[in-house]
């Protein structure tokens, strides 16, 4: 991936004929389909600011006391989750992750939403709107709260992820 987090509007998960793949959309109108799951894209996303995706999990739902559909935050991007198609089958994706600095707008058509973004696209998606902007709320917490601890730097992030004794040493 040679594009930086920031410059993606959404990435949602996308049928092919080789199976299940990425698509994202970039800040520049620019579409790409990468060839693997929404779970390994997001991990390469953490791993890019070398990001122990496990311990920032585990610290975000102890924030928002959310165990699932958790947003993905970046120190210059958080992606929010958002059900963006129906699974065919049972084990697909259905949540793709869009970027909460370019929403612009949501519109709420009974069944599911419209969202508006900054760049003029839209992403219809499923699920209720106002469970959506609760998600956004969540986010937005978490990610000032993570802002505040990453410029305190890593000696302090070490402290909230609780990892005392990584090596199981007395």
């Amino acid at each position: 991936m040679n594009s930086i987090p920031k410059d993606i509007i959404y990435f949602v998960p996308h049928y092919t004929e080789n199976g299940d793949s990425v698509l994202i959309l970039f800040l520049s109108g620019e579409k790409k389909v990468v060839p693997m799951s929404i779970r390994s894209f997001s991990k390469k996303l953490y791993s890019l600011y070398a990001i122990d995706c496990q311990a920032i999990k585990k610290l975000i739902s102890q924030r928002i006391g959310q165990k699932n559909l958790l947003p993905i935050v970046l120190p210059d991007a958080t992606f929010i989750p958002v059900k963006t198609r129906k699974a065919i089958v049972k084990t697909d994706p259905i949540f793709g992750y869009v970027n909460i600095s370019q929403i612009f707008k949501i519109d709420d058509k009974g069944e599911g939403f419209e969202m508006l973004l900054r760049c003029g696209a839209v992403l219809s998606c499923l699920g209720s709107a106002k469970y959506f902007k609760k998600r956004i709320t969540l986010a937005s917490v978490i990610t000032d709260y993570l802002q505040g601890v990453w410029s305190q730097g890593a000696l302090k992030i070490k402290e909230e992820c609780e990892l005392v004794n990584v090596f199981g040493l007395e």
